[in-house]
């Protein structure tokens, strides 16, 4: 099998911390209705840009208890899993990929909110610097579709030309790990709880 020369790394919980539990507590706070945990498919609508970001919060009004909840207070609690700026780490990381000539690639299952949040706490020169190590970036609201598609894979391998066996995919979810393999890519299911940035250099070392 070739070795990977084209590196496809996930977002949160890879390349930046997150933490759902977050988000659950400050919908908790504002008073959220169980209703809430059951809108898997509103959620799912507006991470591949189905909804903007006016729709998707007006959607979310009905479920909670209080007659006026405010859109902004929505933005600030769903956004409260982003709640880390990108780690130095991770810009060194990403650096050292690039110097060793690997071609890099971002893919991630995310929505507007959630990058404007990233952006507002990483500062945009920091984030300019994170997006500009790939030879391109992919988010599911932008491209209409997400993970574990077998479409969304599909596109990078067709944009940039690339065969599967030369890639290397990470990802913390399995699901999504699992469809990449299905096409013939190297994968890492990462596990943050488990693993760093060190322990996935040390896999992508193994295929060089």
């Amino acid at each position: 099998m070739a070795m990977a020369k084209n590196l496809i790394f996930d977002f949160g919980a890879v390349l930046i911390p997150i933490e759902e539990q977050r988000t659950h507590d400050a919908f908790k706070a504002l008073g959220a209705k169980d209703s809430l945990s059951e809108q898997t498919e509103l959620f799912k609508k507006y991470e591949i840009g189905e909804l903007n970001t006016d729709a998707f919060l007006k959607a979310l009004q009905p479920h909670f208890f209080r007659n006026t909840i405010f859109k902004p207070d929505l933005a600030e609690a769903w956004s409260a899993i982003c709640y880390a700026p990108l780690p130095a780490e991770t810009l060194e990381f990403l650096q050292q990929l690039k110097k060793k000539g690997y071609k890099l690639f971002l893919l991630s299952n995310t929505n507007a909110l959630h990058i404007e949040k990233i952006k507002e706490r990483s500062g945009l020169f920091d984030y300019k610097r994170f997006t500009k190590f790939f030879e391109q970036v992919y988010y599911s609201h932008e491209l209409g579709m997400r993970k574990p598609d077998k479409a969304i894979y599909q596109k990078i391998l067709d944009d940039h030309q690339l065969q599967a066996e030369e890639c290397f995919f990470t990802d913390d979810k399995k699901k999504n790990v699992k469809a990449a393999a299905k096409l013939g890519m190297h994968t890492f299911h990462f596990q943050p709880e488990e693993h760093n940035l060190e322990v996935l250099r040390r896999q992508i070392d193994k295929l060089a």
